[in-house]
């Protein structure tokens, strides 16, 4: 049930199936001395995000993911089936989400999934990784500037917006990619898009600062090229969790 955001004492998790597979409510938990619950879903989308930032109580600590993917993802992809949200679906039209996508997304919230959970799925270790999606997909998404891009990130910083106006504590996490991933990234002018946005974001807050958290590289930690498997989301949750309890101001977290 949904009323797991009225918890004043907790901490809430936002981010799609990055975030999903690759924190660990438990550890986090555990490290934080808190309850923490994760709003993260596979394929969560932009729409979901601004309903997250509206269900969230004032006060509460946040930690959202800033996944690239979310943002170039193709708009009738995402995922948009966590409530129905007036305010949400008036900031979407006001950014030009089209009549037809506005009605796209009031059908799928007819019967709306929940959004809010206690307990993480994580992927099972393995010594190696598996491809999972084929490397053509993601070089068919980094191929070009997607139109929408300036779009879903307007959004996703009137979401932040909302979030400092209900002061809350905010922590970003940006989840890493395997190397092949990276590579890909790194030839498209998408990434340039997409690093100038943090800087975006920063300049929201008063005190903003960027850090890295460096996973163990002893094993294998990736499931496949954009997901971690459960040792690497152990690893980061407890790192992330020993970073936040002594941490001041805003922080954005790149794990590598």
């Amino acid at each position: 049930m949904n009323n797991k955001f009225s918890n004043q004492n907790a901490v809430f998790i936002w981010g799609d199936s990055q975030a999903y597979y690759g924190i660990d409510v438990k550890e986090l938990s555990n490290k934080l001395e808190k309850k923490v619950y994760t709003s993260a879903i596979p394929g969560a989308g932009i729409y979901d995000f601004l309903l997250f930032t509206e269900q969230v109580p004032e006060n509460s600590e946040v930690i959202v993911s800033v996944s690239k993917l979310v943002q170039i993802r193709r708009k009738e992809n995402d995922f948009n089936r966590t409530g129905l949200s007036f305010w949400a679906l008036k900031k979407m039209y006001n950014e030009d989400y089209s009549i037809n996508e506005i009605y796209s997304i009031i059908k799928l919230n007819i019967k709306p999934k929940r959004n809010i959970s206690e307990t993480s799925e994580l992927f099972a270790y393995s010594d190696s990784m598996e491809i999972g999606l084929p490397i053509s997909h993601f070089e068919d998404y980094y191929r070009e500037v997607p139109t929408f891009l300036e779009q879903k990130q307007d959004l996703y910083l009137i979401g932040i917006k909302n979030l400092i106006r209900k002061n809350c504590k905010v922590s970003f996490l940006e989840l890493p990619y395997h190397s092949k991933l990276v590579n890909i990234e790194s030839k498209s002018l998408i990434k340039k898009e997409t690093d100038v946005f943090k800087y975006k974001i920063g300049k929201l807050f008063n005190n903003f600062k960027m850090d890295t958290i460096s996973l163990n590289n002893n094993k294998n930690v990736f499931k496949d090229l954009s997901h971690l498997n459960s040792v690497g989301a152990k690893d980061l949750s407890n790192k992330l969790g020993t970073k936040m309890l002594v941490d001041e101001g805003t922080i954005l977290y790149t794990a590598q």
